[in-house]
């Protein structure tokens, strides 16, 4: 049993190992989306991206969620000490809807989202600079930012995990 663990748990961490969100230009559209390649929630991922002024740069990424599974997306400007790009962050629907829309969380010029998925499928997450609210490259911004992303399960199959690990850990005491 204990063998089976050390083989899960290494095989859990070499699964995530090399995951790192990555931006490959041009992504300034739906059609253009960066893939976002992600494991089993929990599951969180950090890249660096970077905005370009006045050339219609937006980035642009799509991933899977599941119903019912929380993600929160981040920016955090990274330059002229941590103003810059100035960025907002929409989440559309795989019919390209907005759902969720932020500029400026907190006290800096970074973005954040946290939403709950309504539906299994492909979403969108957009990138931009200040002033574009539709998210067509109409902005002055220009410099790299962090881009964070992470899920965590709905309640549910949160507490149905913990319920399994609790099981585990009451039979290996009865042995």
């Amino acid at each position: 049993m204990k063998r089976l663990l050390t083989i899960l748990g290494l095989a859990t961490l070499a699964s995530v190992a090399g995951a790192v969100i990555v931006e490959t230009e041009p992504n300034n559209t739906f059609g253009t989306a960066n893939v976002i390649t992600r494991g089993p929630s929990p599951w969180a991922d950090v890249g660096v991206m970077s905005l370009t002024a006045g050339g219609g740069d937006v980035d642009f990424f799509s991933i899977n969620l599941f119903e019912g599974e929380f993600i929160t997306i981040i920016t955090t400007p990274i330059e002229d000490p941590y103003s810059d790009p100035d960025t907002i962050l929409g989440l559309f629907d795989n019919s390209q809807n907005l759902l969720e829309f932020n500029d400026d969380a907190g006290s800096g010029f970074g973005s954040a989202i946290r939403w709950q998925a309504e539906y299994t499928g492909v979403h969108y997450i957009a990138v931009s600079g200040f002033g574009d609210d539709d998210f067509v490259g109409d902005h002055s911004e220009d410099g790299a930012y962090i881009l964070t992303v992470s899920t965590v399960p709905e309640p549910a199959t949160l507490l149905a995990i913990g319920a399994g690990l609790a099981a585990l850990a009451a039979r290996r005491r009865k042995k």
